[in-house]
Protein backbone atom coordinates (compact mmCIF):
# COMPACT_ATOMS: atom_id res chain seq x y z
CA UNK A 1 0.00 0.00 0.00
CA UNK A 2 1.38 3.62 -1.35
CA UNK A 3 1.76 5.55 1.47
CA UNK A 4 2.35 9.43 0.23
CA UNK A 5 -0.08 11.12 -1.95
CA UNK A 6 3.03 11.29 -4.41
CA UNK A 7 3.60 7.46 -4.46
CA UNK A 8 -0.37 6.75 -4.63
CA UNK A 9 -0.55 9.25 -7.72
CA UNK A 10 2.55 7.47 -9.20
CA UNK A 11 1.49 3.86 -8.41
CA UNK A 12 -2.01 4.78 -10.31
CA UNK A 13 -0.25 5.36 -13.34
CA UNK A 14 1.64 1.90 -13.19
CA UNK A 15 0.51 0.00 -16.21
CA UNK A 16 0.32 -3.68 -15.09
CA UNK A 17 2.41 -6.16 -17.46
CA UNK A 18 1.89 -9.77 -16.19
CA UNK A 19 5.27 -11.89 -16.31
CA UNK A 20 5.70 -15.79 -15.56
CA UNK A 21 8.45 -16.37 -13.35
CA UNK A 22 9.89 -20.18 -13.10
CA UNK A 23 9.32 -21.13 -9.58
CA UNK A 24 13.41 -20.56 -8.58
CA UNK A 25 13.06 -16.88 -9.73
CA UNK A 26 9.96 -16.46 -8.10
CA UNK A 27 11.51 -18.01 -4.74
CA UNK A 28 14.21 -15.78 -4.79
CA UNK A 29 12.72 -12.83 -5.41
CA UNK A 30 10.29 -13.21 -2.81
CA UNK A 31 13.46 -13.86 -0.48
CA UNK A 32 15.13 -10.41 -1.85
CA UNK A 33 12.37 -8.53 -1.32
CA UNK A 34 12.08 -9.73 2.45
CA UNK A 35 15.75 -9.35 3.03
CA UNK A 36 15.82 -5.45 1.61
CA UNK A 37 12.56 -4.90 3.84
CA UNK A 38 14.48 -6.28 6.93
CA UNK A 39 17.61 -4.58 6.25
CA UNK A 40 15.90 -0.34 5.48
CA UNK A 41 17.07 2.12 7.40
CA UNK A 42 14.01 3.79 7.03
CA UNK A 43 10.64 2.10 6.92
CA UNK A 44 8.77 3.85 5.01
CA UNK A 45 7.48 2.67 1.53
CA UNK A 46 7.11 -0.65 1.29
CA UNK A 47 10.13 -2.87 -1.04
CA UNK A 48 8.06 -5.86 -3.02
CA UNK A 49 8.91 -8.38 -5.42
CA UNK A 50 7.50 -5.81 -8.08
CA UNK A 51 9.70 -2.81 -6.75
CA UNK A 52 12.72 -5.13 -7.61
CA UNK A 53 11.63 -6.05 -10.72
CA UNK A 54 10.55 -2.53 -11.86
CA UNK A 55 14.01 -1.35 -10.71
CA UNK A 56 15.86 -4.23 -12.89
CA UNK A 57 13.53 -3.01 -16.15
CA UNK A 58 14.87 0.40 -15.35
CA UNK A 59 18.35 -0.45 -15.38
CA UNK A 60 17.83 -2.88 -18.59
CA UNK A 61 15.89 0.44 -20.06
CA UNK A 62 19.09 2.92 -19.28
CA UNK A 63 21.55 0.10 -20.52
CA UNK A 64 20.37 -1.83 -23.20
CA UNK A 65 23.97 -2.34 -24.30
CA UNK A 66 24.41 -4.66 -21.45
CA UNK A 67 21.53 -7.19 -23.72
CA UNK A 68 22.64 -9.00 -26.74
CA UNK A 69 21.65 -12.13 -28.26
CA UNK A 70 18.72 -13.85 -30.16
CA UNK A 71 17.07 -15.95 -27.30
CA UNK A 72 16.36 -15.39 -23.89
CA UNK A 73 18.54 -17.97 -23.01
CA UNK A 74 21.54 -15.64 -24.65
CA UNK A 75 20.22 -12.25 -23.34
CA UNK A 76 20.24 -13.62 -19.76
CA UNK A 77 23.82 -14.74 -20.68
CA UNK A 78 25.08 -11.66 -22.17
CA UNK A 79 23.82 -9.38 -19.56
CA UNK A 80 24.65 -11.34 -16.53
CA UNK A 81 28.35 -11.49 -17.75
CA UNK A 82 28.59 -8.15 -18.73
CA UNK A 83 27.78 -7.38 -14.99
CA UNK A 84 29.98 -9.73 -13.69
CA UNK A 85 32.97 -7.99 -15.73
CA UNK A 86 32.11 -4.90 -14.29
CA UNK A 87 32.07 -6.13 -10.86
CA UNK A 88 34.87 -8.21 -11.24
CA UNK A 89 36.50 -4.50 -12.81
CA UNK A 90 35.17 -2.61 -9.69
CA UNK A 91 36.68 -5.06 -7.54
CA UNK A 92 39.85 -5.22 -9.35
CA UNK A 93 40.48 -1.46 -9.14
CA UNK A 94 39.56 -0.85 -5.61
CA UNK A 95 42.13 -3.73 -4.91
CA UNK A 96 44.81 -1.62 -6.57
CA UNK A 97 43.41 1.16 -4.32
CA UNK A 98 43.70 -0.09 -1.29
CA UNK A 99 47.14 -1.41 -2.08
CA UNK A 100 48.39 1.83 -2.77
CA UNK A 101 47.52 3.00 0.44
CA UNK A 102 49.53 4.48 2.72
CA UNK A 103 49.04 2.49 5.69
CA UNK A 104 49.17 5.46 8.01
CA UNK A 105 46.00 6.66 6.08
CA UNK A 106 43.73 4.54 6.79
CA UNK A 107 44.05 5.53 10.45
Amino acid sequence: MPGTPQQKAAQSQDRPKWVPLREDQHAELTALARELMLARSRKGERITENSIIRVAVDLLLRHPEFLGGDTEDELRTTVLRRVEELLERERHLLAGRLANEDPGEAQ
